[in-house]
């Protein structure tokens, strides 16, 4: 079975490293267009460059999931 995400938005948190950065690149390779968030921005500033580097769209975000304020701003980007 194909994994077909073209015309989809993904967004991730904790995506700078380990799982959450192997799942955006998955998605990415897919065919979605990729939101990243992590609490460094430079980190998933990387991830979202890699993620550009497969010919997929991308957004880096800074967030910390405990503070709704920075999750509905990462949503509304």
């Amino acid at each position: 079975m194909d994994f077909n995400l073209e015309g989809k938005v993904a967004i991730l948190t904790g995506a700078s490293k380990g799982i959450g950065r192997a799942i955006a690149l998955a998605y990415a390779k897919a065919g979605a267009h990729v939101a990243v968030s992590s609490r460094k921005q430079d980190m998933v500033a990387k991830v979202a460059e890699e993620i550009q580097q497969l010919g997929a769209e991308s957004l880096a975000v800074q967030a910390h999931v405990g503070y709704q304020d920075q999750v509905d701003n990462l949503v509304n980007q």
